[in-house]
Order: structure tokens, then sequence, then C-alpha cells
């Protein structure tokens, strides 16, 4: 996926549309470059054998639950958004912690804000708040976008619809 994002970059193809931010071509790169973090998160289960994920976007008492899930396309977590304090979050952000320290990763310009605010509800210690860049990597063009629950709901539903294609 990571080699579609370089061609979706280049100038005989939409180039100049990520140059120009536009939406609709950044969002596409930004799921071509996280789609390796996404699918190990994507994966991983609870104690109880139930992929997290699944859980995450079918917990009707917690809507705040799916939102980690778009921080490594580059969606900053909503403010006042609570996510249930779970082993399941614990791991996912774990995982996305460790995509942040890449700065060509979307994840990378709101990962520790998002950790921080999960840390406040979860505990101090809950998630790694402080990750740092590895040294050499390059910045993302894209910058963090703020969600709102029209495009939660459009984004939840074309990643669930993707999971089923590649599970099916």
């Amino acid at each position: 996926m990571s080699n579609l994002a370089v061609e979706l970059r280049d100038d005989a193809n939409c180039g100049n549309d990520y140059s120009d931010e536009n939406a609709l071509v950044v969002q596409a790169y930004n799921g071509l470059v996280s789609y390796s973090t996404l699918y190990q998160a994507g994966c991983l289960k609870d104690s109880q054998g139930h992929y997290c994920f699944a859980n995450a976007i079918t917990n009707t008492s917690s809507p705040s639950d799916p939102y980690p899930y778009f921080l490594p396309l580059g969606f900053a977590l909503p403010g006042g958004s609570s996510p249930t304090c779970s082993s399941c979050l614990q791991q996912t952000m774990n995982i996305f912690a460790g995509a942040a320290s890449n700065l060509s990763q979307p994840v990378s310009s709101d990962y520790n804000n998002a950790a921080i605010q999960i840390d406040q509800v979860c505990g101090p210690t809950f998630v790694n708040s402080t990750v740092k860049p590895i040294q050499g990597s390059q910045p993302s063009n894209s910058a963090a976008i703020q969600l709102d629950r029209t495009t939660v709901t459009t984004l939840l539903l074309a990643l669930v619809t993707g999971v089923l294609v590649i599970w099916a």
C-alpha cells in the first residue's frame, strides 16, 4: 500500500491535487500509508477472543470508542470524547504510538494529544503520551482533520465495509 501512496503523489496521478491539499486525495493517501497500522489494530482481540475494533464500533453505550481508530488516518480525537478504558484501547494505542514515532505517518501529528486526552480519562500512565519522532523520519504533509458525527458515520461504514471485504 505504501507503494500506491507514492504513486498517488506522483504528478502523473494526483500529485497536484495532493499538493493543493484536496481533501479526497489527502484522505486516500492517509489511508494507503496507514493501512499496515490499521490492519494491525484491526486484528487485535480481547481476552474473550472478540475483535477489539468490532467491540468499539458496536458499543452503543460508549459512542467515543471508535474514534481512536481514525487517528492513523490523520483525524484528531474529538475534544470531550472518552473511549472505554480497556485493554483493547491500550493495545490499539500502543500500535498507534509505534506508528506515531514515524513523522511520515499521519498519526504522528495527533497521537500525543489524543493520548493525553485518553490518559486524562483512564489514568496518567494508561497509554504512552510522549512519543518522540524517529531520527530522520520526514513529516507528513497532511494536517489533523476534525471529525463531525456525519463524517464519523460515513467513515465507519466505509471502514467496516472494507474490513468485511478483506475478511470475506
